[in-house]
């Protein structure tokens, strides 16, 4: 069993977090700031009718193995204050900064075991956060290495091949609507858009896009951090993600300067769940669906468990 209590991290705004502390009384413990993917999911990792967990059971399996755990909203989602529309990378980092601050600061850590766990987008951004507050550990989850002017347009190609791709009356339908042109123009002339003006937030047809958070991202090359990291670091991705390339966890522990280890888990997907059937990108919401309350992949676990012993709970 393990503590679980609301808390407030002061940043810019005020985000709504949770913190877990193991049962065991102890003066200090070793703690783990989460830093989840990009959306506006909830600091568990859920979203409107799909409830995944991710986070809340990554932050009990760390807390049941003697770690404090943080994690929190976004800015501007959930009971976080702000606007997640007009909030930038940078922000984000900033965020996250205050959250690795905020466990430095509590009065059950131990401020020379404090870690960072970032999934995803987190995974992306995590080394900046070490920049501006050195931790003593990284676990980078499905995380990539390439910069991301380069990794979005390679997600939009794999959509893009598996929309030519596609067989019968949805594919003739797609080939007669010329879907894929019409997409890559689309997309170019939102990130010419996006590039060339300044505003936080604008109008596409309609849609209000987070143009700063767009901006940033293109211009984030996550290798730049990467080089600077001389701290543990556990990489893991699994084989069947398709949001990232999963041989970049390989990258990832030859870019950093310090001590490394990567894995890539059979069979396992973004959302760190085993999952039979055809991994695609115009699959994933079909796919993701049907992992609803399915529980965490136990080899990325082991994993996991066996590094921390390795280096924090000696």
């Amino acid at each position: 069993m393990m503590k679980s209590k609301e808390v407030t991290i002061p940043s810019a705004f005020p985000l709504g977090g949770t913190l877990t502390i193991p049962s065991d009384e102890r003066s200090s413990y070793p703690a783990v700031l989460i830093i989840m993917g990009s959306g506006k999911g909830d600091r568990d990792g859920n979203l409107k009718k799909m409830t995944f967990n991710i986070y809340r059971d990554l932050a009990e399996f760390l807390s049941s193995k003697g770690f404090i755990t943080l994690r929190y909203d976004k800015r501007g989602t959930h009971k976080s204050e702000g606007n997640f529309l007009a909030t930038g990378l940078t922000d984000l980092i900033d965020d996250a900064v205050a959250g690795v601050n905020f466990l430095k600061n509590h009065s059950q850590v131990d401020k020379e075991k404090v870690l960072i766990l970032g999934h995803s987008e987190g995974a992306l951004i995590a080394p900046a956060v070490h920049e501006k507050s050195p931790v003593s550990g990284l676990i980078l989850l499905a995380g990539a290495a390439d910069a991301s002017k380069d990794m979005l347009p390679k997600q939009n190609e794999l959509a893009f091949a598996e929309i030519k791709a596609t067989k019968g009356f949805k594919g003739w339908l797609f080939r007669k609507l010329n879907v894929v042109e019409k997409s890559k123009k689309q997309n170019k002339a939102i990130f010419k858009k996006v590039t060339e003006s300044d505003k936080d937030v604008f109008r596409i047809k309609g849609v209000r896009v987070n143009a700063k958070w767009l901006r940033e991202t293109l211009a984030y090359d996550v290798r730049d951090y990467l080089k600077e990291v001389t701290v543990p670091v556990l990489a893991i991705t699994g084989e069947k993600d398709v949001q990232v390339p999963p041989e970049d966890v390989k990258r990832i522990a030859e870019l950093v300067n310090g001590e490394a280890e990567w894995h890539i888990i059979p069979n396992m997907n973004h959302l760190f769940r085993k999952y039979e059937g055809q991994h695609t990108m115009l699959g994933l919401l079909k796919e993701y669906k049907t992992l609803v309350n399915k529980e965490m992949d136990k080899d990325m676990l082991e994993k996991m468990d066996s590094w921390l012993r390795k280096y924090y709970l000696l």
